[in-house]
């Protein structure tokens, strides 16, 4: 497996830079194989849905599907791939951040249930707990 940054992932999803994102397409569709995937650790992974949010064309249901496509491809193996399956599909339907989602994940699989939070979006639903209900 081959490491892969936050900032090549970047330039490969958006296209945006003359010099980089030619260089980081490549990179990704043709060195990176099923013999030789590319590795995207939960921290990159939130790193990467957390700049691209902020753009227009990103908005929540793009990310959902960009990180749905992540997790299928054959040349990318995602961290801790089963929490950010789960991670995703409360996403989807709920209203807090999939960083949120992610960390009360892999929270849960450490064995600490519930997330306390003060995220007033977040602590609306398990596995999130608000600090003080009466906020």
């Amino acid at each position: 497996m081959i490491g892969v940054d936050t900032n090549v992932l970047v330039r490969y999803f958006l296209g945006d830079d003359p010099k980089w994102s030619p260089i980081a397409t490549a990179f990704i569709d043709e060195a990176l194989t099923a013999e030789r995937p590319g590795y995207i650790n939960p921290i990159t992974l939130v790193e990467l849905v957390w700049t691209l949010r902020r753009l227009p064309d990103f908005d929540r249901s793009k990310l959902a599907y960009l990180i749905e496509n992540l997790l299928l491809s054959d040349t990318i193996v995602l961290g801790e791939a089963g929490a950010v399956g789960r991670a995703l599909a409360a996403f989807k339907v709920g209203s807090a951040g999939f960083a949120d989602y992610l960390i009360a994940e892999l929270s849960e699989a450490a064995g600490a249930a519930p997330t306390v939070t003060i995220d007033r979006k977040a602590g609306k639903t398990f596995p999130f707990k608000p600090l003080f209900d009466g906020a």
